[in-house]
């Protein structure tokens, strides 16, 4: 065989080969499909979370049929987190919103995840009623949630847990915070515990798309309203955290709140 009739095969085995593993992927969805139904809970729930990286409207139709049946909570777990991947419409918010009352909680969370991505009103609606989840994990993923959908709806559950102290609450607020939010968290002085109002206030002041900073500057009274280490905490916190020029009146405002320089 001449070198170019080697170097020829070689090329044309290359790119069979090349051609094969492409190929590849789009072969094995029904071999992931039936590891669905297997007896194994584990490849089950490996088979729904890579059915999340098809594209194929089988692969949604097979998350929506498994969830339709009814699955192991750790393979519902990974179906609900698949199916967001690709959000679509009305057949997901149904499950979803289904999956949101179930009785095992990581379920309920996983479920209140997935509808973070959908806009539908039924789905911020769930949401909000996550909130008053009687588990604690479960108002966390709900407040995640209520953050990563923009879900205004949230707003007043969450202030009722920022009045129980709770931290996630405290946390989601403080990323949805706009200046009137802002102010109806100030207002909550004495009616929510000092360190967790403290936490959230101080989130808010070190958020770089907070602003103008005639708000920053609310927030740094509002925080040197609250008798609690962590308000100074959090105040000292901005203050090393702002460069002195250009000069600030926020940062000159909590180091008078501070007595002076930290």
């Amino acid at each position: 065989m001449s070198k170019v009739d080697s170097r020829f095969l070689g090329m044309s085995l290359a790119c069979v080969l090349a051609s094969s593993a492409l190929a590849a992927p789009k072969s094995n969805l029904a071999e992931i499909v039936t590891t669905l139904d297997g007896v194994d809970d584990d490849a089950a729930a490996r088979s729904a979370q890579a059915l999340g990286d098809r594209t194929e409207p089988a692969a949604h139709e097979a998350l929506l049929d498994l969830l339709a049946w009814g699955a192991p909570a750790s393979v519902v777990v990974e179906a609900l987190a698949a199916l967001a991947k690709h959000p679509v419409a009305t057949p997901d918010l149904g499950a979803l919103r289904r999956y949101a009352g179930h009785h095992d909680a990581r379920v309920r969370s996983a479920a209140l995840a997935a509808l973070a991505m959908y806009p539908d009103p039924s789905a911020r609606a769930a949401i909000a009623h996550g909130l008053r989840d009687p588990d604690a994990t479960v108002r966390a993923a709900a407040a995640a949630a209520a953050v990563k959908g923009h879900v205004r709806a949230a707003i007043d559950p969450l202030l009722a847990l920022l009045g129980l102290g709770e931290e996630p609450a405290a946390r989601a607020l403080a990323a949805m915070a706009d200046p009137e939010l802002v102010r109806r968290i100030g207002d909550q002085l004495g009616k929510v515990p000092d360190a967790t109002l403290a936490l959230c206030l101080g989130l808010v002041l070190g958020r770089a798309d907070f602003g103008p900073d005639s708000e920053r500057v609310e927030v740094v009274r509002a925080l040197a309203k609250i008798k609690d280490p962590a308000a100074d905490n959090a105040l000292a916190d901005y203050v090393r955290n702002t460069p002195k020029n250009p000069p600030r009146a926020s940062r000159v405002e909590a180091e008078k709140a501070l007595g002076g320089s930290p």
